[in-house]
């Protein structure tokens, strides 16, 4: 009986400590996949984010007057470049200081909006977003030509045209991983209330 009990052994100590090796490897090679799959499941999130807003920044210029969206959007892009540089983001015209159509127009939308500012510059969990919104001129164009790849006229883009206006919405933020810049762009249209 005693000799069956000598030759039970334990585990040498070059054994434990080869064991502790190959688990420490292991976990972290696991803590490595974890930790990328935050920064992953992160930037998913953020681009998520950016997406809705670009999607509610266009339902709410949608859902705004069609001939004073069309009258801002679907100008001189020369007056049009010129107002934007002017105001640098920051609405730089007083109400009653209109000087052309143009500026009227930009005032009625943008000056005398109480909520627009909250949806073009949005603060969502502590990150700050900007929302620019771009008249797809090229685009418009070819819907107003009606013409398609192969230069056969679409009589039904052609009437359509003046009933829709391509935009262009581009989000961006610091809300990825480390505070990285993101950009998003989502395109759609304002379409005029008689086609709702």
């Amino acid at each position: 009986m005693k000799s069956g009990l000598k030759q039970e052994n334990g585990f040498t100590l070059i054994e434990v400590l080869a064991a502790i090796v190959i688990l420490s490897i292991v976990s972290l090679v696991l803590t490595s996949y974890f930790t990328n799959a935050m920064s992953y499941s992160k930037s998913n999130q953020n681009k998520t984010i950016m997406v809705n807003l670009a999607r509610n920044a266009l339902f709410y210029v949608e859902k705004q007057d069609f001939e004073k969206m069309s009258d801002y959007f679907i100008t001189d892009p020369v007056e049009h470049q010129k107002l934007l540089e002017d105001g640098k983001g920051v609405p730089l015209i007083g109400a009653s200081e209109c000087t052309t159509q143009l500026r009227c127009v930009y005032n009625d939308i943008f000056v005398n909006s109480k909520s627009l500012p909250d949806v073009l510059n949005p603060v969502i969990n502590n990150i700050e977003y900007k929302i620019n919104i771009r008249y797809q001129f090229q685009l418009h164009q070819e819907m107003r030509l009606g013409k398609d790849d192969s230069g056969v006229v679409d009589q039904r883009k052609v009437e359509m045209a003046p009933y829709l206006i391509p935009v262009e919405v581009e989000v961006s933020g610091n809300g990825g991983p480390g505070g990285k810049a993101y950009k998003t762009v989502v395109e759609g249209y304002i379409t005029d209330e008689k086609i709702r």
